[in-house]
């Protein structure tokens, strides 16, 4: 029989480094991007340099985690989602079941924007990013959710989807800078959205 080799004793920390599988803080990371993005007048230029830094981490750390600077974004924007999506679920609310499809659309929409007017910094850094935001996670989820209430009030696919792209359309953040650069108000906007939507569903409207 052969001698029994000596076990080696190693570090649980160290063997953890060692097979790339280091313990990731995840709600830090997220956290500090946040924190980045919100206090930034240039968000698009936060690096994943700058956001590895601030949550005290390397950047590898960073890839491993997220994959990409997208990855990282889109993570952030589904924990900044988390609330919304449980109100999709909750009776009672505009959002949730209950209440007519239709209706749940416009104010989908609605929420979506005061979303997007409350975290300028999260949503510059990812649609002005230019890299397949229509394949991002939230915006599949989105998307699917306005489909399937679309084809509740009779629009059937695939003009159910094109519709709910052309909706969605309407609340990039570049669009909106636009719009708020040309005079009108966070409320001008919200009220040409709802006017909108509204007539692309055949509801009555107060314009």
């Amino acid at each position: 029989m052969s001698p029994q080799k000596p076990t080696t004793i190693t570090d649980p920390k160290s063997e953890k480094v060692r097979r790339g599988r280091p313990a990731i803080p995840h709600d830090r990371i997220l956290g500090a991007a946040d924190e980045l993005l919100a206090a930034s007048t240039a968000p698009n230029a936060v690096t994943m340099d700058d956001i590895a830094a601030a949550a005290g981490v390397g950047k590898g750390t960073l890839f491993r985690a997220f994959g990409s600077r997208d990855g990282l974004l889109d993570a952030l924007f589904a924990a900044r989602l988390n609330p919304w999506r449980k109100e999709l679920h909750r009776t009672g609310s505009p959002i949730g079941p209950g209440a007519p499809a239709a209706d749940r659309i416009v104010s989908i929409l609605e929420q979506l924007l005061n979303f997007k007017l409350e975290n300028p910094g999260l949503l510059a850094a990812r649609e002005s990013s230019g890299t397949n935001l229509l394949a991002a996670p939230h915006y599949l989820w989105v998307h699917s959710v306005l489909c399937d209430l679309l084809e509740q009030v009779g629009i059937r696919a695939p003009s159910a989807q094109y519709t709910a792209h052309l909706l969605l359309g309407g609340l990039h953040v570049e669009l909106i800078a636009a719009l708020k650069a040309s005079g009108c108000s966070e409320a001008d906007i919200r009220h040409a959205l709802v006017s909108t939507a509204r007539r692309v569903l055949g509801m009555p409207t107060d314009t």
